[in-house]
């Protein structure tokens, strides 16, 4: 039997389940990101100016996305 696809929102939630660590709003947006792009084909932008902590924070998140993703796939 196939695994369910995933969902954005389930891995969301799955990566920031309690007990872990609080993260910044824009880092689980950088992730967000990640996630919409590879499960929905939503685009990618960059929302934050480049060289802030922000923006900094965003492309950290982006990076635990793709992390997640390979995972996903590797366990395909």
């Amino acid at each position: 039997m196939a695994k369910p696809a995933s969902t954005v929102e389930s891995l969301m939630a799955e990566a920031f389940a309690p007990g872990r660590e609080p993260r910044s709003a824009e880092y689980k947006a950088g992730l967000r990101s990640i996630l919409d792009w590879r499960i929905e084909g939503a685009p990618l932008a960059a929302p934050y100016e480049l060289g802030t902590a922000q923006a900094d924070a965003y492309f950290a998140g982006q990076e635990e996305g793709k992390a997640i993703w390979r995972s996903l796939r590797e366990s395909d």
